[in-house]
């Protein structure tokens, strides 16, 4: 079964299979420019990074084809300044996407992904409670798809002829030891280098590649914990809540697993701000939970 005719067996809305697949259809586009590997524009982004000519080209694609659907009435992008307005009688939709994290792995080709996430009331700061759906698509030896809303997560690879196919469905997470943390140790707080060391002394194994999808997409398939902690001179860490944890937050715990900041769960925050940062620990529930003893200590 490929994706298309899964949506539509799935979803009663038509629309949501057809933004889905207004998405899914830029990917070779976006795949195409690849080759320009990572080249540097000069321009610094609200973030305080370096923009990468590759980075912006996804965005463009992506905001192009969103725009021209009518289906949505938003748009929030990770190299946008601002919330996107979209006028359409038909908008349904508000979006969120990270164009192409990870871009900076792709001279070393290493896989990279698109993150994104669907909001059925029109309205991407309405709280992450509001996700009617989220997707990864992931760029590396097979190029894929995970999507998940509310009947659960799927996974469908690209065939030979550009189609997504199913392969895997009603996918749950395993209590696994793959653990992965962002941030150098010299920065951790005590509490969760705490949690990591004890993570290595159970037998744990590091997983961590720089690209977020990559490692969302181990941790979902092995299971174990992927963690991005509040920093000494970041305390709210260093991940976008809305673009980047809360679709992740999203597809994972429609898994079967748990996504929390430390204390309490991504999916009951309502973020105040497109840039708005925090700190993340999801993947395996048991995995998760143990996190939130050693941050309290």
């Amino acid at each position: 079964m490929n994706l298309q005719d899964y949506l539509r067996k799935q979803q009663p809305a038509e629309t949501v299979c057809e933004l889905v697949s207004v998405i899914t259809g830029a990917v070779a586009t976006i795949k195409s420019e690849f080759l320009g590997g990572d080249e540097k524009t000069g321009i610094f982004n609200i973030y305080g990074e370096e923009e990468i000519k590759i980075d912006k080209k996804a965005n463009q694609i992506l905001i192009d084809v969103l725009s021209k659907s009518g289906l949505v009435s938003q748009i929030a992008s990770e190299e946008e300044k601002e919330i996107l307005q979209c006028n359409s009688n038909r908008a349904h939709f508000a979006v969120t996407l990270d164009p192409l994290d990870g871009s900076s792995l792709i001279p070393t080709d290493l896989a990279v992904g698109t993150i994104i996430s669907i909001y059925g009331n029109g309205d991407v700061l309405s709280g992450l409670g509001e996700i009617s759906a989220a997707f990864y698509i992931l760029y590396g030896p097979l190029t894929l798809i995970v999507f998940a809303d509310q009947k659960g997560v799927s996974q469908f690879v690209q065939d030979k002829n550009g189609v997504f196919q199913l392969v895997k469905e009603k996918i749950l997470i395993p209590d696994g030891n793959l653990y992965g943390s962002g941030g150098l140790r010299k920065d951790w707080l005590p509490g969760h280098k705490k949690y990591i060391e004890t993570l290595e002394n159970e037998g744990y194994k590091l997983r961590y590649s720089g690209s977020g999808v990559a490692d969302i997409h181990q941790i979902l398939t092995y299971g174990g914990v992927f963690s991005y902690p509040a920093l000494q001179e970041k305390p709210q860490g260093k991940l976008r809540l809305l673009i980047e944890v809360g679709p992740w937050c999203y597809i994972i715990e429609k898994a079967g697993g748990l996504g929390t900041n430390g204390k309490t769960r991504i999916l009951e925050l309502t973020p105040q701000k497109v840039d708005e940062r925090t700190p993340v620990y999801v993947g395996s529930k048991n995995a998760v939970r143990r996190a939130a003893q050693f941050l309290e200590q």
